[in-house]
């Protein structure tokens, strides 16, 4: 039984990912190359109460046992934390902070799941294996999403690009690349379950024609990696190119990322792609330097983009 004390507080943090190249063939055993983007945050902080379990952000304050559907993954974790720790009764009062738009393929609930972890465990005084925090976060995204990959999980825990084959292979490796990555939001709020659910029937009515895009896109997540690797910006724009048309194959494509696509590759963009799930979310462009970056930023913008972000390589 946790004895309280005043003002007791526990704080967790927890970055975010953008999928370089492999959505969706990942989930069938394709490997898959993905980015921690740690200019994008999730602070997670828990403090003492003296009555209720409450859930805040800048837009809501909301009972635990009141939250929306759209949150009962992390329900069900804060639930299964507090079981852990022999609190379940504990009043307190939970504050997310965060920078990541939901629902865009950044990794916004994996980043959430992981600071509201790190921050029990912090909030208890209690030490936080790696196979601890990396159980909780995959059952609260398999909740969240239906049973996913584990690449978003992996990512947002990882200061590293990683080299990722489901149930197999999970690879931190060292980038040698120099260029700068555009990330273009189109406002739209995309959804997992439903991006996958399409593969899934496209495999079931084009079965031969759907797994051919699928293996195409593992071997360009193969050729992604050398050129990664070896600093072939140029080579690794070309597949980008090659990756986005294969996914719009796969159907989980949507006008505004078209749109935002073209719009950059129009403007000096090596190569523009939708990253994550698709259906809406975001979209990512290769600017080979700092002025084309800012140049596609601001096209993108002008051209329907709700937001963009620069990220240095």
């Amino acid at each position: 039984m946790l004895i309280m004390t005043i003002n007791k507080m526990g704080t967790g943090i927890a970055h975010s990912k953008l999928i370089l190249i492999g959505e969706h063939s990942v989930v069938y055993g394709q490997p898959a190359i993905a980015l921690p983007v740690t200019i994008l945050k999730t602070t997670v902080t828990i403090t003492s109460s003296k009555y209720g379990q409450y859930i805040e952000n800048n837009e809501f304050r909301r009972r635990l046992d009141l939250m929306g559907d759209e949150f009962e993954g992390i329900r069900q974790l804060i639930m299964r934390l507090l079981s852990k720790f022999h609190s379940s009764k504990m009043p307190f009062s939970l504050e997310i902070d965060s920078n990541i738009p939901q629902g865009r393929g950044l990794g916004a609930s994996a980043s959430l799941a992981t600071a509201i972890i790190r921050a029990f465990y912090d909030f208890f005084d209690a030490e936080l294996p790696q196979k601890d925090l990396l159980f909780y976060a995959n059952f609260s995204e398999n909740i969240t999403h239906g049973k996913s990959s584990g690449i978003d999980v992996a990512t947002v825990n990882s200061e590293h690009p990683l080299w990722f084959i489901k149930d197999s292979t999970i690879e931190p490796f060292e980038l040698n690349l120099h260029g700068f990555i555009v990330i273009g939001d189109t406002g739209v709020h995309g959804f997992t379950s439903q991006a996958i659910n399409i593969v899934r029937e496209k495999l079931v009515e084009e079965k031969e024609k759907t797994q051919d895009s699928i293996n195409h896109l593992g071997q360009l997540a193969t050729d992604s990696k050398d050129f990664l690797m070896t600093d072939k910006l140029k080579e690794f724009g070309h597949v980008m190119n090659k990756a986005h048309e294969r996914l719009s194959d796969l159907g989980v494509s949507h006008p505004r990322l078209d749109n935002l696509v073209e719009t950059a590759r129009k403007n000096g963009a090596l190569g523009a792609k939708l990253t994550g799930s698709g259906l809406g979310g975001v979209m990512v462009a290769l600017a080979e330097n700092e002025k084309d970056a800012i140049r596609i930023s601001q096209r993108l913008l002008k051209n329907g983009a709700k937001n963009t972000w620069i990220y240095s390589f």
